[in-house]
């Protein structure tokens, strides 16, 4: 089992590579070289490799590909959209080599700068107000949302879920609003994640019925 998830991962890196470079999308495949140094540990499972995340990330961005403005711009901001805020890298560093719109996509999707974390309404509204950072969040969340299943408790999920219904959603319809072009991009992410959030919570009853105590026979003592 762990061979073929190997192989498997192998073959969708490879797929996107040999993709970017057909679409000579070279800007993109310097950010993936950029990026994936920041990103040499594993996921939570303690086995994928953590940079899957990203290239699990675009892979999906493909199928969206047709409905997003700046296309290759989005594929850059995925490899990057964690470095600044997990790694040492610096949003001047993003600025001066890959220039201000990828770079204000960066700034707008981390959370935490320089060791401080930022108002989470505030990063709500620039990612909402940024066509690439608000496309980059909804595929991000698609992403961690999807693969939680046996990686995180039943309450770690049910705060994913609640954190998606309550802040990654509202940013898919404001941005759906600013961005009316993307239209169809915010409307597959949202079906997608309302689907996920449906079976997690069927998922989570059906759990929890099992999990009650029967109750005590009424003829027995107390």
């Amino acid at each position: 089992m762990e061979r073929e998830r190997s192989d498997q991962i192998a073959l969708e890196t490879s797929v996107l590579r040999h993709y970017l470079e057909g679409k000579s999308f070279f800007k993109a495949l310097e950010a993936w070289r950029f990026a994936e140094p920041f990103h040499p540990g594993t996921r939570k499972d303690g086995e994928t490799p953590e940079f899957y995340h990203q290239i699990s990330m675009a892979n999906f961005a493909r199928t969206l590909e047709a409905g997003i403005q700046h296309p290759e711009a989005t594929y850059a901001a995925i490899f990057l959209h964690d470095a600044v805020e997990d790694g040492d890298l610096t949003l001047k560093r993003v600025r001066d080599v890959f220039g201000e719109q990828i770079c204000d996509a960066v700034d707008a999707l981390s959370k935490v700068v320089n060791g401080k974390k930022r108002n989470p309404e505030a990063v709500a509204e620039a990612i909402a107000d940024n066509a690439i950072a608000s496309v980059v969040k909804g595929v991000d969340r698609a992403n961690n949302q999807g693969s939680m299943l046996g990686v995180f408790s039943i309450e770690k999920q049910k705060e994913q879920i609640d954190e998606t219904e309550n802040f990654i959603l509202p940013i898919l319809k404001e941005a759906r609003k600013n961005f009316p072009q993307q239209r169809p991009v915010y409307e597959n992410v949202k079906h997608l994640l309302v689907r996920e959030i449906k079976l997690f919570r069927a998922m989570h009853s059906e759990i929890e019925k099992v999990s009650e105590p029967e109750d005590s026979d009424p003829g027995m003592e107390p």
